[in-house]
């Protein structure tokens, strides 16, 4: 955040977004992996990060194919879910312990629309925040809704005359709500119904009159469930809840030799900046200096 505020007040910068949406981001890195001989293997569910004498050697699939690393594994999962992958004996209690007693950030609802915007107003911005009562506080349950619609600046993310917007309560979803609920059941249909009326209405507000949502072509409703099931995440959640001052967040290694981590539970934190450069710091642990040095001479530092 302190980068970032740094970069925002220098003359003329402003909030930019990526052509094509941050998809194209996404494809940019699969570009960059393929390019220096990386494989990127979708639809390869990790069902178990194989250790042999306390060393980890690859990852089993489901389907029961064996993946061995040359140097090393790499686990960008949480923190919850990549303890899940190893066998238990193999982890000390004390890093055990640690993992099951750091807190949680709740979860998310979303809310995904496709609709016509032949009667929005023409100079509808790309990103909206609509708060119910600010002495409630931002992290309170359904106070805070943040709206983004791409297509206003990428009109080639929806088709010809169309918007598509993406609505989401930022990680104040009580996971406790919706536990153990069925996904095909009427209690959870009713659940969702409830529960995404607070997006609806921030949408209303922020798009004015002319958004109806009973025209809406495409109506996707998220939940902590959904974000448990896809994201393969534990409870749903947005991430450690680490205090600053408080408690630091762990570091990259871990007590099986040539496993690493990086994402949202290791140093320096939740978000997309913050997981990057844990990415980053992990990357770097992994080559020699002499590689570091040939990297900052084509850099030109």
């Amino acid at each position: 955040m302190i980068y970032m505020f740094a970069e925002w007040y220098k003359p003329g910068c402003s909030l930019e977004y990526p052509l094509h949406g941050t998809g194209a981001l996404v494809d940019a890195l699969v570009r960059g992996l393929q390019k220096f001989g990386g494989r990127l293997s979708l639809r390869s569910h990790v069902e178990e990060i194989v250790v042999e004498n306390n060393r980890a050697t690859g990852v089993k699939l489901r389907s029961g194919q064996f993946i061995r690393a040359k140097k090393a594994v790499i686990s960008n999962a949480s923190m919850w879910d990549t303890s899940n992958l190893l066998p238990k004996e193999v982890l000390p209690k004390s890093y055990l312990d640690r993992i099951n007693t750091t807190p949680q950030c709740e979860s998310f609802m979303h809310l995904h629309l496709g609709f016509d915007a032949e009667c929005i107003k023409k100079d509808l911005g790309i990103h909206h925040i609509v708060v119910n009562d600010w002495s409630g506080g931002v992290d309170a349950d359904q106070n805070v809704v943040l709206i983004s619609v791409p297509s206003v600046l990428s009109p080639d993310l929806a088709p010809p005359g169309k918007h598509l917007l993406h609505a989401y309560t930022p990680g104040t979803e009580p996971f406790e709500l919706w536990k153990g609920l069925d996904r095909r059941s009427a209690e959870y249909k009713q659940l969702k119904a409830e529960r995404s009326e607070v997006m609806w209405r921030a949408v209303e507000r922020a798009l004015g009159p002319g958004f109806s949502r009973e025209k809406c072509e495409v109506k996707l409703v998220g939940t902590p469930l959904t974000h448990k099931r896809f994201l393969r995440r534990n409870r749903g959640t947005y991430g450690p809840a680490i205090e600053a001052g408080k408690n630091t967040f762990p570091g990259h290694s871990t007590p099986i030799s040539q496993l690493y981590c990086c994402g949202d539970s290791t140093f320096p934190g939740i978000g997309v900046p913050a997981v990057a450069a844990s990415g980053a710091i992990v990357a770097n642990s992994l080559v020699s200096v002499s590689q570091h040095s040939q990297l900052l001479d084509a850099i030109g530092i």
